[in-house]
């Protein structure tokens, strides 16, 4: 029986490649990334099944009011995991990575790897699950956050060459800092962002009295580890996103597209590079202002300037009354 299983296993599997292959024909995306988007959402659709009350997998909770929106994260942060590790590798640790004498040629239009994990997550995983995603489920209807990751699709598409005609991949040398380097802040948000308000199911039952001694163990738990997440979110946010992306970006990425496009290889065209040196530069603007807004959050916790505001605008508003 074993014997008779196997190859069933590697025919099934040899199709399913197969399968995949003549789908990326379709779409604007490698084989990889077409696998790693089909898989994600595979995956969502298993664990939205999971959560689902009618299952009962799980006891009732906010997971199976918000099935697919904890599904979603589910999926997410593993994926943020695995693409802060490759960055942090290939961008700090590769030793590899700065050649003497490299020139901002060489960084635009001489790094490349059709394998690269975190650009096929970068097209795969953003156009089949995360875009998709972004519509069907209501919690994760955020057109900001919507254009943000259309906005990361075609980047991490022109990186991969998609637009070139031989291929040739654009600034692929930057590639595991702005898709792995950054996103560890995502791990963090991926379990902070359940809890913020806007999700009442979840924000009230971590705030609720439970009679159930399990659940009130487990809502401490929660409790505890989103209080550190939230810590670490905004730390990791600010040096990262707020500070080291406009510095990596106006310092490095945005001046090598410049002084590379002056000549480009052939069959590359003009577009793409005033694309990139556009879209880097309104993501580090974007992250910049999202930094701000967290310092000043995070000021006004440190300070306690908005319970002040709040007591003296109740104070004033009975003096008037």
């Amino acid at each position: 029986n074993r014997h008779q299983t196997c190859p069933a296993i590697r025919n099934m599997s040899n199709k399913m490649t197969d399968f995949l292959a003549q789908l990326s024909d379709y779409l604007p995306l490698s084989p990889l990334a077409t696998n790693i988007g089909i898989t994600c959402l595979l995956a969502q659709v298993a664990f939205t099944i999971l959560f689902n009350k009618r299952t009962k997998v799980f006891p009732n909770g906010p997971w199976t009011h918000l099935t697919a929106f904890s599904a979603h994260q589910v999926v997410a942060l593993p994926l943020m995991i695995i693409l802060t590790y490759i960055g942090w590798r290939d961008w700090f640790f590769d030793p590899n990575k700065d050649e003497e004498g490299a020139t901002a040629a060489d960084r635009i239009f001489g790094y490349s790897n059709s394998n690269d994990i975190p650009l096929a997550v970068g097209t795969g995983a953003i156009l089949l699950w995360d875009i998709p995603m972004g519509f069907i489920s209501p919690p994760l209807r955020d057109p900001i956050m919507w254009a943000h990751h259309v906005g990361m699709f075609f980047v991490a598409a022109t990186i991969s060459g998609t637009f070139c005609k031989s291929g040739n991949m654009i600034g692929y040398y930057y590639s595991p800092f702005y898709f792995g380097v950054i996103e560890m802040s995502s791990i963090f948000l991926s379990y902070v962002d359940v809890f913020h308000p806007k999700y009442k199911h979840y924000h009230k039952w971590l705030n609720a009295k439970h009679s159930n001694e399990k659940i009130m163990a487990l809502k401490k738990l929660f409790n505890n580890v989103n209080e550190m997440a939230r810590i670490i979110f905004a730390l990791s946010f600010l040096v990262l996103r707020g500070i080291y992306f406009p510095y990596v970006s106006f310092t490095q990425a945005v001046p090598d597209l410049i002084k590379a496009y002056e000549n480009p290889p052939d069959g590359v065209p003009m577009w793409t590079g005033y694309f990139l040196i556009g879209m880097i530069s309104s993501f580090a603007f974007l992250q910049a202002y999202w930094g701000l807004l967290i310092a000043q959050q995070a000021k006004k916790v440190l300070t306690g300037d908005s319970g002040d505001k709040d007591k003296k605008k109740s104070g004033s508003g009975k003096k008037k009354d």
